[in-house]
């Protein structure tokens, strides 16, 4: 199960850089709509005051699991590092509970989803389901729940993504039509229980390394949120949100017994990538003794619990909020996973743990999502030392602590200076901003359907039936030197069927033609990786097969 589509605030940044939006607003080359809110202060450019830093905080003021509306700039105290600050901007957003999909714009490539998600206006969400860990009968239940979140919140600008413990953040794609991720949730409990588990390669291990396939999986999870967590923190600084489904995720220590496991096996003699030698894994039918030991080695020394503290700091300094959900629904014993609760408590979420009422969990995550209040202020620490500032945030009168943005990583003086140059470059002739970075190397892709006895088709609607041809033409903007194209399946693998990629010089294109009769039912993606010199892009063209 690959691509996703998903994320939730603060952003921090330097004064005279944050251009924020009006009432009117252009996102990426579309026509100007309307905001779904009035505007208000946070919604306007800071006044520039030099040697300063403008930090925006959002803030969940609850009562009854419901935000409180109606409060004033009066109503709340923030703190950093303990000393009070003058809040200089303030807005309340509250987002439409739905929006038919015909009125979303969808981004077309994975680098302008990210470019959307940078408006404020925008909640990001992100599912991330742990392929193991939820049970492998489980998964069945949270599929519609899921599904039925996302019909429930996403509204018009908001952006989603789905990923599982089988992906890494590469593969994070954000969209804003649920056609696609309803199809990839509703095979969740199909590729639990038949797609390949990587950890099943320790199999091939001489000795019984069967210990070893959880530690071997739960690295695996974490790589997934570890990744994720990097990624969302790059996209931007406001606020994202991830609905984590898993029953458990493990802090096992090292375990040094493990290293008493034999893992390796003689070399066979064999034929491995095309040639005749010693066999390394590659394609023999039992993997090396290099293999096995590095295994046994590497999952003997993980310190998982280091990894969960970890992943808890990294959470809140990139604004990453975790919202829990386990799909066991009510426990035997009546306690879950204390460890399910930290990550959703500690990064300022929500735990849906023991109970079976799983859609009305899903329910309670919508809510919290709805609504939320922007503060903004000038911090009087002007030391840009790269350090760690803690944020608190209280309403009055009473000086109760709220859920709130609880840190933020302060720029160092190096990251102002960039800034400063970049704030200050001069613009290109004729008045446009230089561009930055290499040119683009090819272009979007568009889709057809081939016929023997029909004109060439274009299609908008990728959704396809085995009787079908399809054929995908990239723009190429440049000369190219190199130029590969692959199929994946629904996670994001490779499959062995080759993808001859013609280009025609006239046209200054390059495409691909597939028959679709091999094709199971599923989601699919076609692959286009091109490079011009030093420069290497990649496009995908994600598809349906009914």
């Amino acid at each position: 199960m690959t691509k996703a589509f998903i994320c939730a605030v603060i952003v921090v940044s330097f004064a005279i850089f944050v251009p924020e939006r009006g009432p009117w607003a252009v996102v990426s080359g579309q026509a100007p709509q309307p905001a779904q809110q009035p505007p208000t202060q946070a919604q306007q450019r800071p006044v520039f005051r030099g040697g300063t830093h403008f930090v925006r905080v959002d803030a969940y003021p609850t009562k009854d699991g419901r935000i409180i509306e109606g409060l004033t700039p009066e109503d709340f105290d923030v703190f950093e590092d303990g000393k009070p600050q003058k809040i200089e901007s303030f807005d309340f957003i509250k987002f439409d509970t739905f929006t038919p999909e015909a009125e979303r714009r969808e981004p077309h490539t994975q680098e302008e989803g990210f470019e959307m998600a940078a408006d404020p206006r925008s909640r990001v969400f992100v599912i991330l389901v742990d392929m193991v860990f939820s049970g492998s009968t489980d998964i069945h239940g949270i599929q519609q729940p899921l599904i039925e979140f996302l019909d429930r919140v996403v509204g018009p600008m908001d952006l989603f993504g789905f990923l599982t413990s089988r992906n890494t953040a590469k593969d994070l794609v954000l969209g804003r039509k649920t056609a696609v991720v309803d199809e990839q949730l509703r095979d969740m409990f199909r590729s639990a229980n038949i797609d390949r588990d990587d950890a099943d390669e320790l199999d091939r291990c001489q000795a019984d390394l069967k210990s070893l396939k959880p530690r071997f999986r739960a690295d695996l999870t974490y790589t997934a949120l570890e990744t994720l967590v990097t990624q969302l923190g790059a996209i931007r600084e406001e606020r994202k949100s991830v609905v984590f489904v898993s029953n458990t995720i493990t802090r096992a220590m090292p375990n040094p017994a493990l290293l008493n496991l034999n893992g390796g096996s003689m070399p066979r003699p064999g034929i491995t990538n095309g040639r005749i030698g010693i066999g390394n894994g590659g394609g023999s039918t039992s993997a090396s003794d290099t293999y096995c030991t590095a295994q046994v080695q590497r999952l003997a020394a993980m310190d998982f619990d280091d990894r969960f503290r970890q992943l808890l700091v990294h959470a809140r300094q990139q604004n990453v909020t975790f919202y829990t959900i386990t799909p066991e629904g009510l426990t035997v014993n009546g306690r879950p996973d204390d460890n399910i609760i930290t990550l959703a408590t500690e990064t300022d979420g929500l735990a849906i743990v023991n109970t079976n009422d799983l859609s009305g969990g899903m329910k309670r995550i919508a809510d919290d999502l709805q609504a939320y209040y922007v503060l903004g202020y000038y911090t009087t620490n002007t030391r840009f030392d790269g350090g760690i500032r803690k944020i608190t945030v209280r309403t009055k009168p009473a000086g109760k602590a709220i859920r709130a943005r609880r840190e933020y990583r302060a720029p160092t003086e190096a990251e102002i200076a960039a800034l400063a140059q970049r704030g200050s470059a001069s613009p290109a002739p004729g008045g446009a901003a230089e561009a930055a970075g290499p040119p683009a190397v090819i272009g979007e892709p568009v889709a057809y359907r081939v016929s023997r006895t029909q004109p060439l088709e274009q299609v908008k609607l990728l959704e396809f039936v085995r009787a079908d041809r399809l054929r995908v033409t990239w723009p190429a903007l440049t000369t190219l030197d190199r130029r590969e194209a692959r199929l994946l399946d629904s996670a994001g693998k490779p499959l062995p069927i080759d993808l001859p990629v013609a280009e025609d010089a006239a046209a200054k294109t390059v495409s691909v033609e597939l028959p679709l009769a091999p094709l199971g039912r599923g989601v699919y993606a076609i692959e286009l990786t091109a490079g011009s010199g030093d420069h290497t892009e990649r496009r995908r063209l994600t598809f349906l097969m009914k």
